[in-house]
């Protein structure tokens, strides 16, 4: 196929962490330690398919989204949103069916913008992604700002989402490596 040319879209970006899953790797298996991420990771890509999601990659534990690129979605902050709600209802589940050991914990982080978006790497290894100052925000809300069991959004996705979902802010806060303050 042809190479897709890197472009200017608006998206938003969705970033999940797992929570406690160190300790969780420190007293399994390798092979069992695979299985509980395998397991969990198809049951989040499930989610994120569900609501025209693109999974754009696997980072340790964590995982990384796109709603709005290489597929055009309207409402791309409202589905990335609703697919974080469903993403903590099906963590609750995979808890329950693996209730012989401490349950996992996610962090989400997601934030709508601008990126640029289209084939990246180098001539013999090149995947379809997402970059920008969009994408950093979101994996800063997730790393520095989300605790355990929370989603948090950026303010152009709350624009979208606020007749559909009770948001809470938590205010303004500096983000490292950002200039300005992002609420």
């Amino acid at each position: 196929g042809g190479l897709v040319t890197p472009e200017l879209r608006e998206v938003t970006v969705l970033f999940a962490d797992l929570v406690g899953f160190t300790s969780l790797a420190e007293n399994l298996p390798p092979a069992e330690l695979a299985q509980v991420l395998n397991d969990y990771f198809t049951r989040m890509a499930e989610v994120i398919f569900k609501y025209d999601g693109t999974l754009d990659k696997y980072i340790g534990d964590a995982i990384m989204a796109v709603f709005g690129a290489p597929l055009t979605l309207e409402n791309h902050g409202l589905a990335a949103v609703m697919a974080a709600s469903e993403m903590r209802r099906a963590l609750a589940k995979f808890n329950a069916d693996h209730a012989g050991r401490p349950p996992l914990r996610t962090r989400i982080g997601i934030n709508s913008g601008r990126v640029v978006a289209g084939e990246i790497g180098s001539p013999n290894k090149r995947e379809y992604t997402v970059l920008g100052d969009t994408v950093n925000i979101a994996s800063r809300l997730e790393s520095s700002v989300a605790k355990p069991g929370m989603v948090v959004i950026g303010p152009l996705t709350q624009q979208t989402v606020k007749d559909h979902f009770r948001c809470r802010s938590l205010g303004t806060l500096p983000l490292k490596g950002k200039q300005r303050q992002v609420e």
